[in-house]
């Protein structure tokens, strides 16, 4: 939003100095203190760019606006009685809404905005013959209308940067609370509405969805021997190689307590859930932690033709998975007893 209002900042000086010049309402050096200032602004979006510092390049705008050009304004398109004010409060509501201030820079600010506009017009009242008058009425209706326009077109600028800014802070506020916090990965709420509304959407005639629960072999005595420190490196280093693995078959995991993993895919063959198994723990094999490679059991379980039910298809993953464990760990199985993966014994 500060590039965006920082780039057309510089021509809205360079415009207004185009117009005071043409239309004769200003003398010569207004116009080129606008066209020096315009130059200023546009080295500030410059180095906005370059070194990303977008709010403080904004806030050096704001301060040059506040105190140097719209006060020049006022001396020069006849006070209270031109448009300057109108730029005030467009200003202002930039200022303050757009800028992330601390408390006492943002105190600062509006008493800044209070307190110049009032200045401004006291000093205007008391001494009028500072403030040169427009030539003729039509000069002035011809500078307030312009000034209006001018004035509503910041101001859809400012209100688009707003709703943009807001539409990605909900955006993201939204996707944290689907994530899991130490691993990234959906939560058990998110991935549980993400297979409820397979269940509203699905075709059991032409789908053929699965679903995979995965937890690490001996969890509990990786956080007694190595510590829970290492225990979250573990979480995180295998959830880092599941979201991964599972990207490449369009599915999506999510991490659903402890050391459970689940993952759902909402296409695949027998083959396809056979690769995926034997391309994670490979990647597990590759890539050890200091205190060895992550070990893990699977159960999978396709989506039943007969009536759909997000309980049941969990109950024979879980079965699945069981009967894995109990088989001797490290080691994947489909709900029917058939094997995904059955690690050898150097692997074991």
């Amino acid at each position: 939003m500060h590039l965006t209002f920082l780039f057309f900042a510089p021509w809205g000086c360079y415009f207004s100095a185009v117009f005071n010049a043409a239309a004769g309402i200003t003398d010569a050096l207004y116009v080129a203190v606008l066209m020096i200032v315009g130059l200023l602004v546009h080295a500030l979006w410059f180095q906005a760019r370059r070194s990303l510092r977008t709010h403080g390049m904004a806030a050096l705008f704001c301060l040059l606006a506040l105190f140097v050009i719209l006060p020049m304004s006022w001396f020069y398109n006849e006070g209270a009685n031109g448009p300057t004010l109108m730029f005030f409060v467009l200003l202002a509501a930039y200022a303050l809404g757009a800028i992330e201030l601390r408390p006492w820079q943002r105190t600062a600010l509006i008493a800044s905005f209070l307190i110049v506009p009032a200045v401004l017009l006291i000093t205007g009242y008391r001494h009028p013959t500072w403030i040169p008058a427009y030539a003729d009425p039509g000069q002035r209706l011809l500078d307030l209308t312009v000034s209006y326009y001018f004035s509503i077109v910041l101001l859809l600028i400012l209100m688009g940067g707003y709703f943009r800014r807001f539409e990605s802070e909900h955006r993201d506020a939204r996707d944290t609370a689907r994530r899991d916090s130490l691993t990234g990965l959906l939560n058990h709420g998110a991935f549980h509405g993400v297979l409820d509304q397979y269940g509203l959407q699905r075709c059991p005639a032409t789908e053929r969805a699965i679903l995979l629960t995965y937890d690490l072999d001996h969890f509990k005595q990786v956080n007694d021997t190595h510590g829970h420190a290492y225990g979250d490196e573990v979480l995180r280093h295998f959830s880092q190689l599941l979201d991964e693995t599972v990207a490449d078959y369009e599915g999506v995991a999510g991490r659903c307590g402890g050391e459970e993993f689940n993952v759902f895919i909402p296409r695949a063959t027998r083959d396809d859930i056979v690769a995926l198994d034997s391309r994670l723990r490979e990647q597990c094999l590759r890539q050890p932690l200091r205190h060895g490679p992550v070990c893990f059991s699977g159960g999978a379980a396709f989506d039943s033709i007969e009536a759909f039910s997000v309980d049941e298809w969990f109950a024979r993953s879980d079965t699945a998975l069981y009967a894995a464990k109990s088989g001797g760990r490290n080691r994947s199985l489909f709900d029917d007893g058939q094997a995904v993966t059955i690690p050898s014994k150097t692997e074991s």
